[in-house]
């Protein structure tokens, strides 16, 4: 988020392009992954982390450096609102770069079991009594700017029985 806040080219996309408020951005905790090879790295290690446990954690590429760098980056978050991975969005398209990167299979983050954007809707899923499924987590956020509280995604991956019993713990209707 700090990232975020220090790169123009950023801010620019992500309140400009991507037409994101200010409080969205704050309550997706939404940042940006600098373009240097090992920014995050570098970061983690003065930490004390080893490159180990940022390889386990999904944050490096095969070649140890960060795996989101240039990109707008969104936490994926378990129910309570705990990072457990994340999703980066490039923000200057390039030929052959994928357009997102997501954490992978961690001790954490397991794709077939995170609902993105819960902790977010669970309470308007409570009260309105649904959910709504879109397909992809920028879907989520706009959907929540746009004032729908009660929509997640199921992060780049086929709706499984993991997703939806984590839903009907909170309602039983799915859209």
């Amino acid at each position: 988020q700090q990232s975020l806040i220090k790169n123009p080219v950023a801010l620019e996309y992500v309140f400009k392009k991507r037409q994101l408020s200010k409080e969205i951005v704050q309550s997706f905790q939404i940042g940006y992954a600098p373009t240097s090879v090992n920014a995050l790295v570098q970061f983690l290690l003065k930490r004390g982390f080893t490159k180990h446990e940022l390889s386990e954690g999904g944050l490096t590429n095969r070649f140890g450096g960060d795996l989101f760098r240039g990109r707008m980056t969104i936490p994926l978050m378990d129910a309570s609102g705990r990072v457990i991975g994340f999703t980066g969005r490039i923000i200057n398209d390039e030929p052959n770069a994928p357009k997102y990167l997501n954490t992978p299979q961690t001790i954490l983050y397991d794709k077939g079991r995170h609902v993105f954007g819960l902790s977010q809707a669970k309470e308007a899923i409570r009260t309105g009594g649904y959910s709504v499924i879109v397909e992809g987590n920028l879907d989520v956020v706009s959907s929540h700017q746009a004032g729908v509280q009660q929509v997640v995604a199921t992060a780049g991956t086929a709706l499984t029985e993991a997703h939806l019993k984590a839903l009907v713990r909170l309602s039983p209707a799915v859209k």
